[in-house]
């Protein structure tokens, strides 16, 4: 594994994060029923359908848990101690999260061992517009629409659960802290050379 692998890596790390702060989009529609029959429509126009969040969201995670073989590969050619970079990766709490997740897509369900000992999941995305993102606010007897208009304004959440279903965090953020801690050591293998 060369040096520039591993900076292409990276560019692909920071590519991906700036596709999922990347919202705006075509809108996204979805209906919800009440416990009571009443079904409301939900319409929001200038953003990427939620799926399409959670799914660059997703993409993402992969390509983090993917990135341990890279720097395991890249210190191997170096003549490291490879046992080094797992222990740094396991001892990172947003690191070993990321790999959990990402080992439950890969797997389509709860991962065989759990890292960080939580088997977190993703939980629903969800958005925050301020009034000043808005263009328009629609309230019909059966649908709400909303109109953005200035999508670089929107926060997009995806909470990250915990095998209670209770909230540990956000995937966005644990993403982002855990890519600083394979900088970080990437910097460390390089530095050795």
């Amino acid at each position: 594994m060369t040096r520039e692998e591993i900076a292409e890596l990276f560019e692909r790390l920071g590519r991906l994060v700036a596709a999922t702060k990347k919202l705006a989009g075509d809108g996204t529609t979805w209906d919800h029923t009440f416990s009571n029959g009443h079904t409301q429509r939900y319409v929001i126009r200038g953003l990427k359908s939620l799926d399409e969040v959670k799914d660059s969201a997703c993409n993402l995670l992969l390509w983090i848990w993917n990135a341990r073989d890279y720097l395991k590969n890249r210190a191997k050619s170096l003549g490291r101690d490879v046992k080094e970079v797992e222990k740094a990766m396991n001892n990172d709490r947003d690191v070993v999260i990321c790999a959990d997740l990402a080992e439950r897509l890969k797997h389509s369900g709860s991962p065989r061992h759990s890292r960080s000992g939580l088997a977190p999941r993703l939980g629903k995305v969800s958005i925050r517009a301020p009034q000043k993102a808005i263009s328009r606010l629609s309230f019909q007897a059966r649908e709400i629409e909303v109109s953005i208009k200035d999508a670089a304004q929107v926060t997009c959440l995806l909470p990250v659960l915990d095998e209670g279903g209770r909230e540990i965090g956000d995937a966005f953020v644990c993403a982002q802290r855990a890519i600083l801690t394979l900088e970080r050591i990437r910097d460390e293998i390089e530095v050795a050379t």
